[in-house]
């Protein structure tokens, strides 16, 4: 179940994000901004510092109909395909104002690395948040909130 944002999450996770570099120039944050951290085992996590809003598409690529909700298994866990996390890398590589070595270290997962899909328990938090569609209007979207760690998983190659 989605819940709602408060004020003080808000100013902490602005604050967080503006640390990161994850603020453009209009002062707003970009949204599913991470950065990857590495265990002594060598298992890597993603720590998201922005809100990761679900994905506009369905897995056949149709387009989803607000309120735009991450995809679930029968169980209610959440379903991160290894195709949605390419994605995330990419978005990453694109903007010009995040850091050369971030960007490339995204660019080049997203080119030559495969993930496995990863569900999220069904109690995983989420919360509402108003994000942009396709054409730029603000609608609803379940986010995994700021904090949100998980593991990645290549696939072995």
């Amino acid at each position: 179940m989605m819940r709602q944002v408060t004020p003080d999450e808000v100013e902490t996770w602005t604050a967080l994000a503006r640390q990161y570099g994850f603020v453009n120039a209009g002062g707003q944050i970009e949204l599913g901004r991470y950065v990857v951290e590495q265990t002594e085992t060598g298992q890597r996590y993603v720590k998201f510092i922005t809100p990761l809003p679900a994905g506009l598409e369905e897995e056949d690529l149709r387009a989803k109909t607000p309120p735009i909700l991450f995809d679930r298994t029968p169980a209610g866990e959440i379903i991160l395909s290894g195709r949605w996390w390419q994605l995330v890398f990419e978005r990453l590589s694109e903007p010009a104002h995040v850091r050369g070595e971030m960007r490339q270290k995204a660019a080049l997962a997203a080119r030559t690395t495969q993930f496995e899909d990863l569900l999220l328990p069904a109690d995983t938090d989420t919360i509402t948040f108003l994000a942009p569609d396709r054409t730029g209007n603000l609608i609803v979207h379940e986010a995994l909130p700021p904090g949100t760690t998980i593991g990645i998983r290549p696939v072995p190659t």
